[in-house]
């Protein structure tokens, strides 16, 4: 679904559509401020975080209008910041209200390592559905000064903003220093707002932990907290570390996504084997899907779950080749393939950027022309260091 016009850059060089829909879900692709200036012959980010954020969503605009929608279908946003903008991040909430207005979006604000762009501040990515949505908060507040909702429920999909677990203490936030216990702290805020949407935890298709680094050594307790959250079910799981959270005292921040009136598959290839003792696995499916709506899977890296090796060496497109393929794997188990995949986000080691442009040509050899909407970030590390890109994908099925 890309633009018949989009000044801003010559979206033929690229290996990802502006947007790709299937069965009335939109994905964006994560957008920067990146725009060619003839005066310098290159492609630039300029301005400070907010004129960034503008021309971010002047695009957005564009794109949504290709689709034939607007903001007032979006569902969900994604914020990808640089540290040395989180100064002025609170100011981009203006912005938003420019555009959603009373528009209910669920949303998740993250500090990354950097961009993919050296001079770009901020890249958001947004999901829009043409059904009609609907705000989910188990508490409303009026004006409680927030641009985004606990929760949106569209077509029977719940998207649930990004949570850090605290405890509220002498009229305080609290946040504990083990992660494992704000992760149950996250989880016991997360019941509620599927609960006022009418879902249930085994109705969770997704659920993305992003971590800061002081959390790595300490993720297997938070892994626990998951685990008893779901109760036996297990959704698609991802886990990514990142340079911090918006919250300096957090360790981990939980982004879910649920799917209401339908029968959960979870994808298992029998020939792989996850161990608990492996951050990166942790026993979880490797997809889950609700025919009909979404299939998430967990995030994929160069490992081969046969033997549970890394492959590739320190060359990241040979990674990102072991990364696809996995996923191509999963998708066949389940009974698709690569065409349904409509979203993907990589995530780049800091020591994978010089050979990263390599990794187009594994996005051509596995999508043909066809490219699903796509992120790119760079993450803080691995938790395998040998690891240099994560890549995590969604199909709609």
């Amino acid at each position: 679904m890309d633009p018949d016009k989009f000044p801003w850059l010559d979206l033929r060089r690229y290996t990802f559509s502006m947007a790709a829909e299937q069965a009335g879900i939109v994905f964006l692709s994560g957008q920067t401020a990146a725009a060619y200036y003839h005066d310098e012959a290159k492609v630039l980010c300029k301005g400070d975080l907010i004129e960034q954020t503008n021309l971010i969503y002047e695009k957005l605009a564009v794109v949504l209008e290709a689709a034939g929608l607007g903001f007032q279908h979006v569902v969900q946003t994604v914020d990808y910041v640089d540290a040395v903008a989180l100064p002025q991040y609170r100011q981009t909430a203006e912005v938003r209200r420019k555009y959603f207005g009373d528009s209910p979006v669920a949303s998740t604000g993250i500090c990354v390592e950097r961009l993919l762009r050296p001079d770009a501040l901020i890249e958001i990515s947004a999901v829009a559905m043409r059904e009609e949505k609907r705000r989910i908060d188990p508490s409303p507040q009026q004006d409680s000064g927030l641009t985004f909702a606990p929760g949106v429920e569209a077509g029977g999909i719940v998207w649930v903003s990004g949570v850090i677990g605290r405890e509220e203490r002498d009229g305080r936030a609290h946040y504990p220093q083990n992660s494992g216990d704000q992760a149950a702290l996250a989880y016991a805020a997360i019941g509620p707002v599927l609960q006022a949407a009418g879902a249930r935890a085994s109705d969770v298709v997704k659920n993305l932990d992003y971590i800061s680094p002081l959390a790595v050594l300490g993720y297997g307790d938070a892994a626990q907290a998951r685990r008893g959250f779901y109760d036996g079910s297990s959704p698609a799981c991802d886990c990514v570390v990142v340079n911090r959270l918006l919250r300096p005292e957090g360790h981990l921040e939980v982004e879910t996504v649920a799917v209401k009136g339908g029968s959960r598959q979870d994808v298992r290839l029998p020939q792989w084997r996850f161990r608990e003792d492996e951050p990166g696995s942790l026993a979880d499916s490797p997809a889950a899907a609700i025919k009909g709506r979404l299939l998430c899977l967990s995030g994929q890296e160069a490992i081969n779950h046969a033997t549970g090796a890394s492959v590739g060496g320190f060359d990241v497109a040979a990674q990102a080749e072991q990364a696809y393929s996995n996923i191509s794997q999963v998708l066949a188990e389940a009974g698709y393939s690569m065409a349904d995949v409509v979203n993907t986000v990589e995530w780049v080691a800091p020591n994978g950027l010089m050979g990263y442009r390599g990794v187009q040509e594994v996005r051509r050899k596995h999508f043909g022309e066809d490219f699903p909407a796509a992120t790119g970030v760079v993450a803080h590390r691995m938790f395998r260091p040998e690891l240099l890109i994560h890549v995590s994908a969604m199909a709609v099925v």
